[in-house]
């Protein structure tokens, strides 16, 4: 072989692995994005079922205008795909989601935070951490 046909050989060769690289990262980058979105939704979801609780009076299971003593059902809260643990105050509730796709720094797994006030009505605090 020619010193031309090794040359053009070698450049097809690190084209196609430039390409592989660049698709599986990202590929890589959707997952954790979708992974995220999942997660915003199942909180979103398990701000409906405290909201739920909330309104409930203490004699039916529920918080009689609290959020305090609220847990999400397990159902909602861990499936195949993530974990997501509640804490909750009177007056406001955290979520803290964890996804199974390792997240941008590659050991640690995708994780999104929320804080959702009763007063507002509405998320004072959304974070993507990982």
């Amino acid at each position: 072989m020619g010193q031309q046909q090794l040359l053009i050989i070698v450049l097809g060769v690190l084209i196609v692995g430039m390409a592989i690289y660049g698709s599986l990262n990202i590929v890589d980058s959707y997952s954790q994005s979708h992974q995220r979105d999942l997660i915003i939704q199942r909180m979103n979801v398990l701000v409906g079922e405290a909201k739920k609780y909330a309104t409930k009076p203490a004699s039916l299971g529920g918080g009689d205008g609290s959020f305090a003593g609220f847990t999400p059902p397990a159902k909602l809260a861990i499936t195949t795909d993530m974990k997501i643990y509640a804490t909750a105050g009177d007056n406001w509730v955290l979520f803290q989601g964890f996804g199974t796709t390792t997240g941008e720094d590659g050991k640690s797994p995708v994780q999104v935070v929320g804080q959702f006030d009763k007063d507002s009505d509405n998320w004072s605090t959304m974070a993507t951490v990982n």
